[in-house]
């Protein structure tokens, strides 16, 4: 049984690996068959009604999809690449938690290094990945108040404006990297070794 702390601190990991895991491998199918993307998705009628020009707002949201598909495409395989590694990665990090939670024998010491590892590795990829899902995020938020310009309409009326977009997509990814750097220095700690060596011994005098 693991105390406590080390407990909630599993399950905090293995909410974190799965919850990336699962992004990166809907953004990957996304990137992989963004030629299907259908950009008239993008339109939204109804909020459009209660826009000042629903026309305008319809003609701006087409353009904003349009861009996000082309943004896509034009990274297309490095964005590949790039969720590949991270889904593996953030993958291997869920994994290595519930296997620490439920170990069926693996030495846990052991796996801890590898989680450890793992969760730096995600960090690099989520980076990576933050990196080229802002230049999506601008280019989209870009055409959207470019296209209501040029039909003469105030891009400050439509909301949140490209900093803001940019902000939130910098800070989302400072935020889920701090994270996986948080759990990889956690379970590489001597404090937290240590405690997994106890356990192991334990459960090998149990036996």
């Amino acid at each position: 049984m693991l105390p406590n702390p080390l407990r909630y601190a599993t399950l905090a990991t293995l909410a974190l690996g799965a919850i990336v895991s699962f992004g990166a491998v809907n953004n990957l199918r996304l990137a992989i068959s963004i030629e299907e993307f259908d950009v008239s998705l993008a339109e939204s009628p109804t909020l459009n009604k209660l826009t000042p020009n629903p026309v305008a707002w319809g003609v701006a949201q087409r353009a904003q999809a349009v861009a996000f598909r082309n943004a896509i495409e034009g990274m297309r395989w490095p964005r590949v690449l790039v969720l590949l590694a991270l889904s593996s990665t953030a993958a291997a990090v869920f994994v290595s938690a519930l296997r620490l939670r439920w170990p069926a024998g693996i030495v846990r010491a052991r796996l801890a290094l590898f989680l450890s590892r793992a969760a730096l590795v995600a960090a690099v990829t989520r980076t990576l990945d933050g990196a080229q899902e802002l230049v999506i995020v601008r280019a989209a938020a870009r055409a959207f108040e470019k296209s209501l310009l040029e039909q003469q309409v105030d891009p400050q009326l439509a909301g949140p404006s490209l900093e803001v977009f940019t902000g939130a997509s910098i800070v989302t990814t400072v935020a889920v990297v701090a994270l996986f750097v948080v759990v990889s220095n956690y379970f590489r700690s001597e404090r937290i070794q240590q405690t997994f060596e106890l356990i192991d011994r334990n459960t090998v005098d149990e036996e």
